[in-house]
């Protein structure tokens, strides 16, 4: 289921895994499957857009996963284009708690933005 941009605005929604991060003129989500998210292989799902709505094509999302509260091992990878803006990525949660799914977008542009999402496995 990815380092160097100030991020202007975060913002977590009513489920626990979806997270908003912006640096004022992107946004990139984050949902998972399934929602909430469990122990065993989940989906994260990346929505990129640009400050207008825009979905943003032909981005790059690496990703790494792991444990916040003790050492589990860190996953890597890259997510997968699916267009207009949704990137998909697979992940294997092995214990309950709180996770970190760390992200690094480049975008077209070769603009980077970097955040840290959180998430609760149930």
């Amino acid at each position: 289921m990815i380092i160097g941009v100030i991020f202007l605005g975060y913002k977590l929604t009513s489920g626990p895994s979806s997270s908003f991060a912006s640096n004022g003129s992107t946004l990139v989500n984050m949902t998972t499957d399934p929602d909430p998210i469990r122990v065993g292989s989940d989906s994260f799902v990346f929505d990129v857009k640009d400050n207008s709505g825009k979905p943003v094509d032909n981005a790059t999302i690496l990703f790494d996963i792991n444990m916040t509260t003790m050492n589990m091992g860190t996953q890597q990878g890259s997510a997968v284009s699916q267009g207009n803006g949704k990137y998909t990525a697979t992940g294997n949660i092995s214990m309950q708690g709180p996770w970190r799914v760390g992200t690094k977008v480049t975008m077209p542009d070769g603009k980077v933005i970097s955040k840290d999402f959180t998430i609760e496995v149930q």
